[in-house]
C-alpha cells in the first residue's frame, strides 16, 4: 500500500523540504496543501496562526497518510503532535558566533536575541522570495533571488560581526541562501530540511527508500491555484537544491 505524505506551508517554501523528501522517499505519493490565501504568516498573531494549522492539518489528515510542517513559524509556534515540523536546532551553537535568520513571530517563540544569538530583520524576505520565483516562473529562467542581494546587504549592514554559522530558520529563506551567504560570508549554514525528512524517514518503512510510488503531487491551494508554478518550481528544486542538500549537506549543529 503507498503511504502519501502532505506537506503544508504559507506559500513556495515547503517546497523546499518536499523536494528533498521526494529524494529519500521515491516510494511515496505526494500532497501538497499551500496556504496562499493567508500567506505571510511571519508576522501573524499566535491565534491566527492555531487557526490556520489547526484547518490545515484537517485536510492533511484527510488526504495523506503522513502530515509535515514545511513551515518554520507554524512549526515553533503550533508545535503540532500529530505532524512532523520544521523547528530551527539552536542547540549546540554558539550564540555569539551564530546569525539566525527567520520571520520575526519564530524569532519571538525562539527568544533567540535573547540567547545572544545575532538577528536581523528580515521580515520583507519572504514575501520578496515569493516575488522573485513568481518573476522566474513567467520568464522561465533558473530561480534566482540576485536582485535581493541589496536589500539583504542592508538588512544585515548592523550585525557586530561576520557570523561563522547561519541557522535559515524561514523555508522561503533557501531560495535566498546564495545571496545570504555571499553577504555574510559564513562558513556554515542549516535549513532544518535534511533533519526533518531524515525523521520523515526514518518512521517509514526502509522499502519507500527504494521502491517508485509514481511521484506526481497533487497541490491544492487555499487562495489562486497556482498549480503550473509550483509543479515548475519544485522540477527547479530537484535538479539544483536536492543534489547540494545531499550530496554537500548544510552545516547541522551537534
Amino acid at each position: 500500500m503507498a503511504v502519501r505524505i502532505g506537506v503544508y506551508d504559507s506559500g513556495i517554501g515547503g517546497l523546499t523540504t518536499l523536494a528533498l523528501l521526494r529524494a529519500k522517499l521515491p516510494g511515496c505519493t505526494w500532497f501538497y496543501l499551500a496556504d496562499n490565501a493567508r500567506m505571510p504568516f511571519g508576522s501573524k498573531s499566535r491565534a491566527e496562526l492555531f487557526e490556520a494549522a489547526h484547518a490545515a492539518l484537517g485536510i492533511l489528515h484527510a488526504n495523506a497518510d503522513v502530515a509535515v510542517m514545511g513551515c518554520n513559524t507554524v512549526s515553533v509556534t503550533v508545535r503540532p503532535k500529530d505532524a512532523f515540523t520544521l523547528c530551527p536546532d539552536l542547540d549546540g551553537c554558539d550564540p555569539e558566533r551564530t546569525l539566525v535568520l527567520a520571520t520575526p513571530r519564530t524569532l519571538s517563540v525562539l527568544d533567540a536575541a535573547k540567547r545572544g544569538f545575532m538577528t536581523a530583520d528580515t521580515s520583507e524576505l519572504a514575501v520578496l522570495t515569493e516575488i522573485q520565483m513568481s518573476l522566474s516562473y513567467k520568464s522561465r529562467t533558473k530561480p534566482s533571488c540576485a536582485p535581493l542581494k541589496e536589500y539583504l546587504s542592508a538588512r544585515l549592514r548592523s550585525l557586530p560581526h561576520p557570523p561563522e554559522r547561519v541557522l535559515l530558520g524561514c523555508s522561503h529563506y533557501v531560495y535566498a541562501a546564495k545571496e545570504i551567504r555571499a553577504v555574510t560570508g559564513g562558513e556554515g549554514y542549516s535549513d532544518g530540511n535534511d533533519a526533518l525528512t531524515d525523521r520523515v524517514a526514518n518512521a517509514l518503512p526502509h522499502a519507500l527508500r527504494t521502491a517508485n510510488g509514481g511521484g506526481d503531487v497533487r497541490f491544492l491551494f487555499t487562495g489562486a491555484d497556482e498549480s503550473a508554478k509550483y509543479a515548475w518550481l519544485l522540477a527547479e528544486l530537484e535538479t539544483h537544491y536536492v543534489p547540494l542538500a545531499l550530496h554537500k549537506p548544510f552545516y547541522l549543529p551537534k
